[in-house]
């Protein structure tokens, strides 16, 4: 294990939620001296976000939502999503607005959709545009 994952491990031990964060994105793309590990991943993510830091709480949102490193479970996905969206994290939000758009723990609603993707688009999100541009584009070929 190389010096910047120790730094990060003992940095993340000691309550640092952003070191937490990036502890989980090394496992979960098996980089920078670390073999890639759904379950480690979905651990760091999980002290990240319990200790409040919003992009945690949307990369554990994701580990739920895809089943990364733990049991798939829509409802819980929406509670980190939200909890990270409240703190205008713009992923998140977007996050929130594909569960809605295709009805991932909740009732599927297209405008409940693209309420979520206008706040993300808002909140400087450029991939929540393209998907509100595409919408658009679908629903002038119906």
């Amino acid at each position: 294990m190389n010096d910047e994952i120790e730094r990060l491990i003992a940095a993340a031990e000691r309550g640092d939620a952003e070191a937490a964060c990036r502890l989980g994105e090394r496992y979960r793309q098996g980089r920078d001296g670390v073999r890639h590990s759904p379950r480690q991943a979905y651990h760091w993510y999980a002290r990240s976000a319990l200790a409040g830091d919003p992009q945690g709480q949307n990369n554990l949102g994701a580990c739920y939502e895809h089943g990364l490193g733990c049991r798939q479970s829509y409802a819980h996905a929406l509670k980190w999503y939200r909890l990270a969206a409240a703190q205008a994290c713009p992923v998140a939000t977007s996050n929130l607005g594909f569960c809605y758009l295709h009805g991932h723990g909740v009732r599927a609603d297209l405008i409940e959709a693209v309420r979520w993707f206008m706040l993300a688009v808002e909140q400087g999100n450029e991939d929540a545009r393209k998907t509100l541009e595409g919408l658009q584009f679908n629903q002038g070929k119906e």
